[in-house]
């Protein structure tokens, strides 16, 4: 599909749900839009960096079904969260946090510090019964603050039914957070006609910006209805006011910037953005989900250790494999880029594979399934 225009470590590179490749065109980026006026323009560097966060805002809104102006700069994905976190209204009697046993670790963690403020931790049962609504109604009680939605699971590839919880956490009066790190770029995401409240993302992984180039959306309502602890000159309504006397809550969800932020990263990311604005995210997901088919369709049942359904899947799959540390050298040996979790080989579909990568991968994979 775009093969070409990235750089691509070995010859079939299945990594994409942790570290997507690199475009060719990142460093011209990178140069062109921090590089370049760092070294020529002086003060006027600050508006030109600007303009690149604009760009990457820009970029990013119509891959996640978004407005540019919801979208803020965060370093990293736990960032974004403990700012959404502390940042939430006090609500008699609602004192409860839901989120799943397979999210992944990081937001665990950091959702884990709101016990500081009295709230109770309740963590859904895993696997394949979260693409099923009915799974998350524990979410919708009158006691709960919080829904932390993971919309593609890293270890099972189950997607997860993100515009219905949304709906029902509306209406229960739930604040509903979507980690879409491991779907935005991959799968479609659709924020702003799901009703969200909050939503979360990394551009190291389907999205091939690399590190530092996270961000958090907030709907407006929410946003309003925040109000963060960790802000910065440019969480301020006016942030070249420069009255250290006076704060004033940046509208929307400019208030979670917090300090200046890392333009760097966020340069270089428009690259992939590009590619992928000029493809279309239901080109991707379609030509992923052939890909993925093709893998699935051939290898026996038994060996799938992740979503199978498309639809209800993401962009990756679990394979079990006999002896991991076997499968693992001969599929090294064939330069096939891949992890593991679980004792199993995962492997990622993104617009740069091939059909020629899936045969590659079955080939060595069926003389170890």
């Amino acid at each position: 599909m775009d093969r070409h225009a990235f750089h691509l470590p070995g010859k079939h590179y299945f990594l994409s749900h942790s570290i997507g490749a690199q475009p060719k065109s990142h460093d011209a980026a990178l140069a062109e839009h921090y590089l370049d006026p760092w070294r020529t323009a002086g003060v006027g560097a600050w508006e030109r960096w600007f303009a690149a966060l604009n760009a990457f805002n820009q970029g990013l809104a119509p891959l996640i079904g978004a407005t540019a102006d919801d979208i803020c700069p965060q370093p990293n994905v736990s960032s974004g969260l403990a700012k959404i976190l502390f940042g939430l209204p006090e609500r008699p009697g609602r004192r409860k946090i839901v989120l799943t046993e397979d999210d992944f670790p990081t937001v665990g963690f950091t959702l884990g510090q709101a016990r500081r403020l009295g709230y109770e931790l309740e963590f859904l049962p895993g696997g394949e019964r979260l693409a099923d609504p009915e799974a998350w109604a524990p979410a919708f009680r009158d006691d709960v603050q919080l829904v932390l939605v993971t919309q593609v699971f890293s270890n099972s590839g189950v997607l997860a039914p993100c515009a219905e919880i949304a709906r029902r956490a509306r209406r229960a009066g739930t604040f509903s957070i979507f980690d879409i790190a491991q779907a935005a770029g991959a799968v479609p995401v659709a924020l702003n006609d799901w009703g969200a409240d909050f939503a979360l993302g990394t551009s190291q992984k389907y999205l091939c910006g690399g590190t530092g180039a996270s961000y958090l959306w907030a709907s407006r309502d929410a946003a309003a209805a925040t109000r963060p602890m960790d802000v910065g000159w440019f969480s301020h309504e006016n942030p070249f006011e420069f009255d250290i006397h006076h704060f004033q809550y940046a509208e929307g969800a400019a208030r979670f910037t917090g300090g200046t932020p890392s333009f760097a990263p966020y340069a270089g990311a428009t690259a992939a953005q590009a590619i992928f604005n000029a493809r279309g995210m239901d080109a991707i997901y379609a030509h992923n989900q052939r890909l993925l088919s093709m893998l699935i369709d051939t290898l026996p049942p038994a060996a799938l250790a992740s979503a199978r359904t498309e639809g209800a899947r993401g962009a990756a799959a679990l394979i079990r494999v006999r002896n991991y540390d076997a499968a693992a050298a001969d599929l090294r040996e064939a330069g096939v880029i891949h992890d593991t979790r679980k004792g199993a080989v995962r492997a990622s579909f993104h617009l740069y594979n091939e059909e020629s990568d899936v045969a590659a991968l079955l080939d060595v994979l069926e003389r170890h399934v």
